[in-house]
């Protein structure tokens, strides 16, 4: 076959079209905008922005949920620094007391206030409880106790621990104290018998709390609970030095009764079988500086 010059530009054609349908993606080719690099610029400058705002309203939203959290937090450590005593002393009420006191004097050094209610309980648990509120006391922690109800038994010596100066009750409470052997638990003379060293211990450490808080001589603390349930109200126990102060109007508590009514009629001559402790000694006040 003759080739013309008309095949050879033919041919050119043919492979100019095919390049420019392979260099197009095979479809026709497309003219470039002029505008059109500027307008990618643009799209893509929107996109990192939308990226970098979404970046941002994670952070400040994390930032904000955090805030709101330590709020919510300091907020309910100052409305909760209470606790409640209220039933029995028993090891499980004593327990939870014990790990909720130390767990807020950890948080800071802002106070503390116990309510109680009880009627008293197990002399060593009661003790246990008494023990710690005196050491976070005098590692300068303030510690309030306010007996709302009633303070009878082991709950009486639980109040002594306060701070100096934050025994207070409700109008309408009572406080009760009384021979430290009836405390103990035992069900029979026999098992007394058995225990009566730590018994008579026991009885000291009571009596002496009892009269360090209150300023009473051992005597008398000893006279006016030998043998007898020694009960108080709230005005009473403030005279008597078993709380500081009485929270609220006193004047329609006090009962119309004989000042006697809640004190011992007269001082036997009995040998008091007491602890061995002096009963004439004077004790020492807790100091409140």
């Amino acid at each position: 076959m003759i080739v013309t010059k008309e095949h050879i530009v033919t041919i050119n054609r043919r492979e100019r079209r095919e390049r420019a349908l392979a260099g197009n993606g095979g479809g026709p080719q497309r003219k470039v905008r002029k505008d059109e690099p500027a307008q990618l610029a643009a799209l893509g400058t929107a996109r990192a922005n939308k990226r970098l705002m979404s970046e941002l309203s994670e952070r400040l939203l994390n930032e904000l949920i955090g805030a709101v959290k330590d709020l919510v937090k300091k907020e309910q450590s100052d409305r909760l620094r209470d606790i409640y005593l209220v039933g029995d002393i028993e090891k499980e009420t004593a327990r939870q007391a014990i790990e909720r006191l130390r767990e807020l004097a950890n948080e800071n050094l802002r106070p503390i206030t116990i309510y109680i209610n009880s009627a008293g309980g197990n002399v060593t648990d009661g003790l246990a409880l008494h023990d710690t509120i005196r050491y976070l006391v005098s590692i300068g922690h303030e510690i309030t106790i306010v007996v709302q109800g009633m303070a009878y038994s082991m709950g009486s010596i639980v109040l002594q621990a306060a701070s100096p100066g934050k025994r207070f009750a409700f109008p309408h409470s009572w406080i009760m104290i009384h021979e430290p052997a009836k405390w103990a638990g035992w069900q029979s003379t026999s098992a007394a018998a058995q225990h009566l060293d730590r018994l008579k211990q026991m009885q000291s450490q009571i009596y002496r709390i009892l009269a360090d808080r209150s300023g009473k001589p051992l005597r008398q603390i000893i006279r006016d609970t030998k043998r007898t349930d020694f009960y108080l109200d709230a005005v009473r126990a403030r005279e008597y030095g078993l709380i500081d102060e009485v929270l609220g109007p006193i004047e329609a508590v006090r009962p119309d009764q004989p000042e006697s009514s809640t004190m011992p009629a007269t001082e036997t001559a009995e040998t008091l079988d007491s602890p061995e402790i002096a009963a004439s000694e004077q004790p020492t006040r807790i100091s409140t500086t």
